[in-house]
């Protein structure tokens, strides 16, 4: 089962056990990331690649996302419950990956990827790709999720 982070004053976390990744919002990111353009660096979750485990814990294909192959690739993976987590490769070791909640810690706004950092668009907190805190008013880094690399795949929880 997924560990949920500790709660933060005016937020909730995700709680993967009961999140599904829904065909909706899959659609609406799809087409959320055409309107907006179409960033290389950061992949959008599809239907392929990614399963729900039986223990709630996400599996991630990474052959199904060529952006997670390089430093600086990320996944963005809504959820359910409209919260979305990113998967982020953070080094050129096979294992550099880290697993964030998209929620801003400052208000609980999810960030956004512009560049080489995520932005909340409530009240310009600024965010490294691996979730250290650049810029306030947020002053707690982005919370993070456990992960478990192997070769082709890469589970979050």
């Amino acid at each position: 089962m997924l560990v949920k982070p500790k709660k933060r004053a005016n937020m909730q976390s995700p709680d993967f056990s009961k999140a599904e990744i829904s065909r909706r919002n899959i659609i609406c990111t799809a087409l959320a990331a055409t309107a907006l353009g179409f960033i290389p660096e950061v992949a959008h979750a599809s239907n392929n690649g990614i399963t729900q485990l039986k223990s709630g814990k996400l599996q991630i294909d990474l052959k199904s996302y060529p952006a997670l192959n390089k430093a600086g690739g990320a996944l963005q993976i809504p959820l359910s419950d409209g919260s979305s987590v990113a998967l982020v490769r953070v080094g050129a070791a096979k294992s550099a990956f880290s697993a964030i909640n998209l929620a801003c810690t400052h208000q609980g706004v999810t960030v956004q990827e512009m560049g080489n950092m995520w932005v909340c668009p409530a009240h310009g907190s600024e965010f490294t790709l691996a979730g250290k805190v650049v810029r306030g008013p947020a002053q707690v880094n982005l919370q993070k999720y456990p992960v478990q690399v192997n070769k082709n795949f890469v589970v979050i929880g």
